[in-house]
């Protein structure tokens, strides 16, 4: 880990444990019995709520809502739920929502728990009254590391949870067009388990790196900021409004002197008429074009994969080169790999360091002057 990382990271928990001293005492925890009563109250009146809003057919789509704050270490990560929340009711067209939240909560719940089970238990409901067409976005924001997001409440750490649970989770959802938000270091790393053709998935980081903005007192995390509060504007589609937080994330991150996240966006086949549709314009029915025309994939590579792709160009062969969707470039040149363990052929080789880095959609871009890009 660089300096900057290990710096922030107890500047974090420095934080955290004066928070957790001065509050901790007077939260309400899921482990209070009266606590875990109100949350239960909360997550049946959401969904009583959900059946009224959908009592009436909608002449369009619907969008659902399934935002989770499962940290009570920031206020950031309940400002990103409902940051996202608020955003999605601006666009103007019906939104059914299932909000929980770990943060700071005394007295009487504002929120329901944010756990494993009520977010499963969210998804569970949805699944049973959303239309088939129905767009679902599913948010969640908390600290995170590989293959885990992170569970505290009253700042007490819960069981995390793991990649496979989350994919299972989320496996009731279906064919339904769905939206995955991971804010959390090294959610990358859930890209795996998480991709298909009918779901994007857009993470705050790489598998392999922190992302910021989550001390105990902060606004709102970099990445949610970045994608939906600076210069949000719903007539961009989601691929626009990445494309444009990626730059302003990055260019705080520089002058912060942080590593650079890398946020990452993974848009399976069948959904790629939604990451283009303006975000005003979801609630309409029909018309998904799910061959988009085709992309140029080096208008995809950010500033370091361009430079990644010219110091391949110069590289001798045998040599391959891949391309992720968040605008990464890696290759791999030889025959005789440093690390034992991973592929002779550059080809592959390249493959497993893309996808080693957590970095979403790595596809084989050239191997040697060969260009053998496939839009499949």
């Amino acid at each position: 880990m660089k300096s900057s990382q290990v710096i922030h990271c107890w500047r974090v928990l420095a934080a955290l444990l004066i928070t957790t001293v001065l509050f901790g005492c007077a939260e309400l925890s899921p482990t209070n019995p009266e606590a875990q009563q109100q949350s239960m109250t909360l997550e049946r009146q959401q969904d009583a709520q959900a059946v009224r809003d959908t009592a009436t057919p909608a002449t369009g789509r619907r969008v659902w809502f399934a935002g989770f704050a499962m940290s009570s270490a920031s206020t950031a990560f309940q400002n990103d739920m409902e940051l996202v929340s608020s955003r999605l009711s601006e666009l103007g067209g019906p939104v059914v929502k299932y909000e929980d939240s770990n943060g700071q909560q005394t007295g009487r719940l504002r929120y329901p728990f944010a756990t494993p089970a009520t977010l499963a238990e969210a998804v569970q409901h949805i699944s049973s009254h959303a239309g088939p067409d129905d767009i679902v976005v599913v948010f969640i924001s908390t600290h995170g590391n590989r293959k885990i997001l992170g569970v505290n409440a009253a700042h007490k750490e819960f069981q995390p949870m793991t990649a496979g649970e989350l994919s299972a989770a989320l496996a009731p959802l279906g064919k339904r067009p769905t939206v995955v938000i991971l804010s959390a270091c090294f959610a990358g790393s859930f890209l795996p388990e998480l991709q298909g053709e009918r779901r994007i998935v857009i993470t705050a980081a790489s598998g392999e790196r922190a992302s910021f903005g989550c001390q105990p007192a902060s606004r709102n995390t970099f990445f949610t900021e970045g994608l939906f509060a600076t210069d949000f504007d719903a007539s961009k589609s989601l691929s626009q409004l990445m494309a444009q937080a990626k730059v302003e994330i990055a260019r705080r991150e520089h002058v912060l002197k942080f590593p650079n996240s890398e946020p990452q966006m993974s848009v399976g086949l069948k959904v790629r008429w939604l990451a283009e549709r303006p975000l005003k314009d979801w609630f309409q029915p029909g018309n998904e074009i799910n061959d988009a025309p085709p992309v140029a994939p080096l208008s995809l590579l950010g500033d370091a994969g361009k430079n990644a792709y010219r110091k391949y160009q110069s590289e001798p062969s045998p040599r391959a080169f891949v391309i992720s969707s968040g605008g990464a470039g890696q290759y791999a040149v030889g025959t005789t790999p440093k690390d034992a363990s991973l592929p002779s052929d550059p080809a592959a080789r390249a493959l497993a360091l893309c996808n080693r880095r957590g970095l979403a959609d790595c596809r084989l871009y050239a191997v040697d002057d060969r260009v053998v890009w496939s839009e499949h």
